[in-house]
Parts: structure tokens; C-alpha cells; sequence
């Protein structure tokens, strides 16, 4: 589970991460209407056996039989990013991984949407890039450069995204008449198989760069910007991938949770004594220093010290 050899024997008494997949059909059937009495219940469960719930699971689990199954793409089902909104709701620990091509989903959108999650899981998101889309038509509206590479920078991209609106940058300082340090909003500028200029629209999220994770046997480039690439042979990550919402039921029910200390983590997030582990947290990743620079958009204006404290307060 890392960029170094991932299927190294794991240490004595080390608990490997848990990653339940859920293909595209199998969220949208648990959380079609009518299960919508369900799924507080369903979140509670997920919560109490998974470390992370790989959402879209059929786009990025390796086309061939193993321990993580066959790959299943002929159903419909919900987009990943949608049903991880919805499992952000009934969920309060497991990480959100949104499965997503960028030979579909523009890196901007992608950049958004990830950052969206973040804000709304508390910093529990994450991206499972994959470099196709079986269901996407043949080619790209963004790119024309072969699908590993269009990837691999689109990860790039995406980062680059996410840190182009510090989300400390928002100082709603009605003394002075500012909402924003404008000037600290910078444009990207970036040229690739993408070319996109920036910024974001909203502010960088709580682990400012989510987490990317490739599964599978991704090309070297692609290998080289994730954070993690988990291998089916890899002993520090157990992917359960069920077939239907059936299957996840017999998963989850009468089954012992194998998380990391939930207990401790749930009952600690309740109280106040503990927060609830990011994503990156929970993947043993560390946390991010923002690079900075870029071109700046919106030069620093005059604070207008002739408005009356908190009347329309703008953006400096």
C-alpha cells in the first residue's frame, strides 16, 4: 500500500486497511428512494467494518478474477461523486474514495467535486483515478493524449487546483471591510495534457490535498503522482468488493469490525475527546504543506475604512 513494494509481508499484529468497493449498480440500488429509511443504518455499519468505501468500485478493480473478483461494467448505476455525498451524510469515520476518469470527468470538475467532499465529510474524500471509462464514449472532449498519461496529469492538475484557493485566505473581517486575502487566489496556469488556467472556486478543504489511489497495475507515470497504489497482492489492504446490496449485507452483518480502533475513535469523536481521523490520516499519510505562488488574479485593493462595521463587507 505505498509507492515502495507493496506486497512486503505485513509486521506482526499490523491490521491490514479495510476498503469496502462499491460498484456504481450497487450504490445506486442502496441508496435508491426507497431505502432512504436505511441508510443511517447502512452508515453505521459501513463505519463499524470499513477504514475507507471505494465508491465506483467498477471502474478502477482489475478486469480479471482474484481476490478483489471480475470486473462488472454492463450495469447502470449512480456517479460516484453524487453517492459519496449521500454516504457523507450517514457516515461519521470511514474515508469516501470517489472512483473517476478524466478521459470523462474534466480534472476541474474532478478538482471540485473532491474538494467539495472534503468540506462535507469533514476531510474524509479521496480520488481513485482511473484512467478509462468503459461506459465513456471512444476518446476524450478534454485530450487527446493517451489515457495513462491524460491520468497522470490530471492528477497534477487537480493538486494544482486544490491549492489555489487557501482556504485560510477567507478572513471575513468585517473591521476592515474584507471577506478575502483576494490576492492570495491564484491562477495554475497549467499546460499538459490539460490545460487549465485556475482558480478553483471554492476554498481548499480540510487535508487540502485529499488522497489520490490507484488500484491495479497502473503505468509508472501514474504510479509516480499517487499517493497510494494497492495491488491485489498487497497484504496491507483487504478490498471487499460485493456483488449486490445482498452481498454487502452478508459483509456486514455478524462480522466483527476489523477497523483500527473504532470503538475508541467513534467514542472519542462523540465526546469531543478525539477528532475524527482524515483520509490521510487513516492511510498514514502526512499532512500537506502548501506550495505556494502562481499569478496572481485579484491584486490586494485599499481597505475601505469609510464602511460602517459589517455593511457589505467585499473581497480585498
Amino acid at each position: 500500500m505505498s509507492d515502495a513494494d507493496t506486497s512486503a509481508e505485513s509486521p506482526p499484529g499490523h491490521r491490514p486497511l479495510v476498503i469496502v468497493g462499491l460498484d456504481r449498480a450497487v450504490a445506486a440500488a442502496l441508496l435508491a428512494p426507497g431505502r432512504a429509511d436505511e441508510r443511517a443504518d447502512w452508515g453505521r455499519r459501513l463505519d463499524d467494518f470499513a477504514d475507507a468505501i471505494l465508491v465506483g468500485a467498477d471502474l478502477v478493480l482489475p478486469g480479471h478474477s482474484g481476490p478483489w473478483g471480475e470486473k462488472r461494467t454492463e450495469r447502470g448505476g449512480i456517479d460516484p461523486s453524487l453517492a459519496a455525498i449521500v454516504l457523507a451524510a450517514v457516515t461519521s469515520r470511514a474515508g469516501l474514495l470517489v472512483a473517476a476518469s478524466p478521459l470523462r470527468d474534466h480534472p476541474y470538475n474532478l478538482a471540485r467535486r473532491i474538494a467539495g467532499l472534503d468540506h462535507a465529510s469533514r476531510g474524509r474524500a479521496g480520488l481513485a483515478i482511473a484512467p478509462t471509462d468503459p461506459r465513456a464514449p471512444t476518446g476524450s472532449p478534454w485530450t487527446s493524449a493517451v489515457p495513462d498519461a491524460a491520468a497522470a496529469d490530471a492528477v497534477i492538475a487537480v493538486r494544482e487546483l486544490w491549492r489555489s484557493f487557501p482556504a485560510d485566505a477567507v478572513i471575513a473581517d468585517p473591521a476592515r471591510g474584507v471577506f478575502a486575502e483576494s490576492e492570495r487566489i491564484v491562477a495554475i496556469d497549467h499546460r499538459g495534457a490539460f490545460d487549465i488556467d485556475g482558480p478553483l472556486q471554492l476554498p481548499s478543504g480540510p487535508q487540502v490535498w485529499p488522497p489520490v489511489v490507484t488500484f491495479g497495475e497502473p503505468s509508472p507515470d501514474l504510479a509516480r503522482v499517487a499517493d497510494l497504489v494497492v495491488t491485489e497482492s498487497d497484504r496491507e489492504v483487504v478490498v471487499h468488493h460485493p456483488r449486490d446490496v445482498d452481498e454487502l449485507a452478508d459483509l456486514l452483518t455478524g462480522t466483527a469490525s476489523t477497523s483500527v480502533d473504532q470503538d475508541v475513535l467513534r467514542d472519542g469523536a462523540v465526546s469531543g475527546a478525539l477528532p475524527t481521523p482524515t483520509l490521510r490520516d487513516l492511510l498514514g499519510l502526512a499532512a500537506v504543506r502548501l506550495p505556494t505562488g502562481g499569478r496572481i488574479l485579484f491584486p490586494a485593493a485599499e481597505t475601505d475604512t469609510r464602511q460602517p462595521v459589517g455593511a457589505n463587507s467585499h473581497v480585498r
